[in-house]
């Protein structure tokens, strides 16, 4: 299985969304993710997910079009992208 490591990272989304994790794997950036805050997401049900606000490669999405309920499923899913695209 690929090892994604993540790194917390605040991000400048000139929004509330802001706390967000760094995605690499054999020292290479596959993707930003990016919590969704509670004032703009919560009316929605997306409040406290995760999502993917930029992927590079096989990480690569459409803007908040994949989310996550936690960073493992993330992880997953990315490492799953990976070991598909290689």
């Amino acid at each position: 299985m690929v090892e994604i490591t993540l790194q917390p990272v605040q991000i400048g989304t000139q929004s509330e969304d802001t706390e967000g994790r760094l995605a690499f794997t054999d020292g290479k950036l596959v993707a930003v993710l990016v919590r969704l805050s509670a004032e703009l997401h919560g009316a929605t049900g997306l409040a406290g997910q995760w999502c993917v606000e930029a992927g590079f490669g096989a990480c690569a999405t459409d803007v908040l079009s994949v989310w996550f309920d936690s960073l493992e499923a993330a992880r997953g899913w990315m490492a799953e992208q990976l070991s598909i695209r290689q």
